[in-house]
C-alpha cells in the first residue's frame, strides 16, 4: 500500500519519461501500470494545470465536453485527464491490492511530470466520486495543490453517510448491476435526479443500452470489482484538516449514491473550503448540470 505521497518520494527515473504538451493519447509506465492519459494545452500562456480524476469505472473521455468549456472560460488553464488503474485504456501488471492511495500516487506522478514540463510550481485537482477520494488523499499531503475540487464524494470512514439501502457497510459485496437492460436501468436511475430522468428519458435509455454492451466483458467485470473494494474501504476522515488547498465542494441534493451529508462533512472539516449544493440534481453533476458546473469551476479557478 502506498501511503507516502510526496513529490520527493517519486523515483528519479520518472522524470526521464517524455510527455507531449499537445493533445492526444499518451501513456506513462509507472510502478506496475501503463497509465493512459491525455493533455489539453491552454489557449493563452499557461498559468494553471487542472488534473481531472474520474470516478468508479468511469474514464477520462467523460471530461471531453467539460474540457472544451474550461478551455473557453479559463483560457490560461491546461487540463490533464487519466484513466485510473483497472479502467479505460490503462493496463495493470502489478499484483498489489488496489487502494485509493495507490491511485493517488499515479495522479501525483503525472502532476509532477507536467508541472516540470509547464514550469509550474503548483497544480489544481478535480475529482468526481471515487476520483474525489483520490484527489483529497493527494491534497492532504501536498502543499503544491493550489485549488481542490471535490465533486459528489466522501471522506470515508466516520465521515461517510451511506445510501439508505446499505444496512451494514462492513458486509458490502460487489454485484454486477449491468447484466441486462432492466437491471441496468434500475441501477442507473439511482444516479440521477428526478428532473433529469423526466426530461432526458431518451438519453437515459441510450446510456443504459451502451452500458449493457460495454459491461459484458468478464475482465471489465473483474476490474469493476477491484475498484469497488478499493473505494468501499476508503477512509480519509482523520486527515481532512491537513488539506491546505482552497477547496470547492459540490454535491447534488438528490444524490442517492453518495448522499449530500458527505459534502457537508467535508466542508465542515476542510479548513479553507466552500460548499455548493445543486438543487434537483443527483450523483452525475457532469451530465445533469454541465453548463453551470463548468462556470462554477472556472470562476473558482480565477
Amino acid at each position: 500500500m502506498v501511503e507516502n505521497i510526496d513529490f520527493s518520494s517519486l523515483p528519479s527515473s520518472l522524470f526521464e519519461s517524455k510527455v507531449q504538451l499537445t493533445e492526444g493519447l499518451q501513456y506513462l509506465e509507472f510502478e506496475g501500470a501503463k497509465i493512459a492519459f491525455d493533455f489539453s494545452p491552454s489557449i493563452q500562456p499557461c498559468e494553471n494545470l487542472l488534473v481531472l480524476v474520474n470516478g468508479y469505472q468511469r474514464n477520462r473521455l467523460d471530461f471531453r465536453a467539460f474540457r472544451k468549456k474550461i478551455e473557453k472560460l479559463s483560457p490560461t488553464t491546461a487540463t490533464l485527464a487519466l484513466d485510473n488503474r483497472f479502467c479505460g485504456q490503462t493496463t495493470v501488471t502489478s499484483t498489489e491490492t488496489l487502494t485509493v492511495p495507490r491511485m493517488a500516487r499515479d495522479v501525483e506522478a503525472l502532476s509532477a511530470l507536467f508541472c516540470k514540463a509547464l514550469q509550474l510550481n503548483t497544480f489544481s485537482l478535480l475529482g468526481i466520486s471515487m476520483g474525489g477520494m483520490i484527489v483529497q488523499t493527494l491534497a492532504s499531503y501536498h502543499s503544491k495543490v493550489n485549488k481542490l475540487f471535490l465533486i459528489s464524494t466522501t471522506a470515508g470512514g466516520k465521515g461517510r453517510t451511506w445510501p439508505v439501502e446499505v444496512k451494514d457497510p462492513l458486509a458490502l459485496e460487489y454485484k454486477n448491476h449491468y447484466e441486462n437492460l432492466e437491471s441496468t436501468k434500475k441501477h442507473m436511475a439511482r444516479y440521477f435526479g428526478k428532473r433529469f430522468l423526466k426530461n432526458s428519458s431518451l438519453l437515459f435509455e441510450m446510456m443504459c443500452k451502451t452500458l449493457v454492451k460495454s459491461k459484458s466483458d468478464a475482465q471489465d467485470n473483474k476490474n469493476a470489482e477491484i475498484q469497488f473494494y478499493a473505494s468501499a474501504s476508503f477512509d480519509r476522515s482523520n486527515h481532512l484538516s491537513e488539506i491546505k488547498a482552497k477547496t470547492f465542494i459540490i454535491s447534488g441534493d438528490e444524490d442517492q449514491i453518495i448522499p449530500v451529508e458527505n459534502a457537508s462533512y467535508l466542508s465542515n472539516n476542510i479548513p479553507n473550503s466552500s460548499l455548493t449544493i445543486y438543487s434537483e440534481v443527483g450523483h452525475l453533476i457532469l451530465i445533469e448540470e454541465p453548463e453551470k458546473f463548468a462556470i462554477d469551476i472556472s470562476n473558482f479557478l480565477k
